[in-house]
Order: C-alpha cells, then structure tokens, then sequence
C-alpha cells in the first residue's frame, strides 16, 4: 500500500480502536480506499486493543507505630529570591497557501477517478474522523467511468446568504478564503439555503443539520493535496462560479454527451 493509503488506514484502525466507528464501518471505508474485503476484515482484526485496565487492589491496613516526638532547634531560614516569570517566545506562523480571495475549487473530471479521498480527508480536516457524510464535497458514481463531484461553489450571487433569514446570519463570507463559512450556533436549520441554492444541492449535517459548504479550508484545501489524481485544483475564476454551480442531472448530461454515451443510451 501506499504511504498515503498506510497513513488514511491506520487512522481508521485508530478510530476502530477508540471505539469512534464500527467494525462494519471500518471495512466499509477501507473498501472505499480500494482495500479488498478480505484485507478489510483482517486489518480490522489486527487493529491493536485497549490495554487491559489494571484491577486496584485495596491497601492492607497497617496499625500505627506510636514515635515519640523529636525536639528539633529551629534554624533561620534566609529568604530565597524568585527570579522574574520570563514571557514565553512566540509561536511561529503557521504555514499556509497564500492565494488572493475568490479563487474556486475546480474539477477535471477527465482525471477524476472517483476514488473519493477527497471525501475523507475533508471529513478529517474538519471533523477529526474518516467519514465521508460530513465532508463538504460528495462524489456520485452515475454510471461505470462517470464520477460527478458536488462541493458548494461559492457563487458570488450569494442566493444562500439572501435567503438566511437570520439576523446576523447564520451564512457569511470568510475574510480569509472569500468562501462562504457556517455559524452552527446561529442556524436555525430552516433550510432556505437550500431552496435558493442554484445547483439545487446542499447537504447537511446528520445530526446537527446545518448545512455543509465548501470553505476552501482557510486556503489549504485539504481534498486538493489528498486528490492522487490530481483532478481538483484551487484557481482564480476564468468565468463567474455561477457558470459552475448546475444541478447534478445537467452535470451527468454533459458527462454523458462528452464521453460519446447518450448514443448507445438511446439505442439501449
């Protein structure tokens, strides 16, 4: 396996082990990484175990042993200077792709291979876990060969931040990507975003139904450096992102047509 693939795996063993997913997640991500069942399962069997919990054994009372008291001359103790707390040195920058605002998370599908690490590490950037139903962009796999991604666009229309109807609003602009960002605490899961949304697509949270959009991870897009095939990219717009955002029908239309299939459809 590759480096990459040994890393995304023993972070789900660690996951198995911690008890953060099932077995039956477990293969089931594994085998999304291109793991054979098989290897799954035995992966999932050697993934280490907590350490036994040592069992405390009471202390054996022991009675008290009477000792006469010592008379001890006391002895003057000269005070000792405490040294001036010195201020910590400050932390260094943290690394970070420089790119000026609006840039857009684009797709070349005739490099995309639907491999959906993009799913995972996406997950992992923000959530800490390997699961692809909080990631901020989903890979449908339509027909064999034909993979379409869905992420938020970033329309500079904004319809999403016109229809919250918060106030503030639970949907801004991030001073730092450009890209639209989510205030969980102030959304009211009311789902307006999701009517004005013009690719006709938003996911949310399982549990918490928030929306989940695309915020280029503060311009270090994680799904961009995990992408083997290098199909996803980070660039300044040729046209308004607007153009982009199309429901998924029209998205697997297009593919259909480029990829010669709507013939033998037809025909079929």
């Amino acid at each position: 396996m590759s480096e990459k693939l040994n890393e995304r795996m023993a972070a789900l063993q660690e996951q198995l082990r911690q008890g953060k997913i099932s077995r039956r997640d477990f293969v089931r991500y594994a085998m999304i990484l291109g793991i054979t069942v098989g290897a799954a399962e035995a992966l999932a069997a050697c993934a280490p175990k907590p350490a036994p919990t040592a069992t405390a054994v009471p202390p054996t009372a022991v009675p008290p042993t009477a000792v006469p008291p010592t008379a001890v001359p006391p002895t003057a103790i000269p005070p000792t200077a405490v040294p001036e707390p010195t201020a910590a040195p400050a932390a260094p920058p943290a690394e970070q792709i420089v790119m000026e605002k609006d840039w857009q998370l684009m797709i070349d599908y005739d490099k995309c291979s639907g491999c959906r690490s993009c799913e995972l590490e996406c997950a992992r950037r923000h959530y800490g876990v390997i699961n692809p139903a909080l990631a901020n962009i989903t890979i449908y796999k339509v027909y064999p060969g034909i993979d379409v991604a869905m992420f938020c666009r970033n329309c500079w229309t904004r319809p999403c931040i016109d229809a919250c109807p918060t106030d503030p609003k639970a949907i801004t602009i991030s001073e730092i990507s450009g890209a639209c960002k989510v205030d969980v605490k102030a959304c009211i899961k009311c789902f307006k975003c999701e009517e004005a949304c013009i690719q006709k697509h938003l996911r949310f949270h399982p549990t918490e139904q928030y929306p989940l959009m695309c915020d280029l991870c503060d311009l270090n897009p994680a799904c961009v450096a995990a992408c083997p095939d290098k199909a996803l990219s980070v660039e300044p717009p040729s046209v308004a992102p607007d153009t982009w955002a199309q429901p998924l029908e029209e998205v697997i239309e297009q593919r259909k047509e480029k990829l010669g299939l709507l013939k033998y459809m037809k025909e079929a």
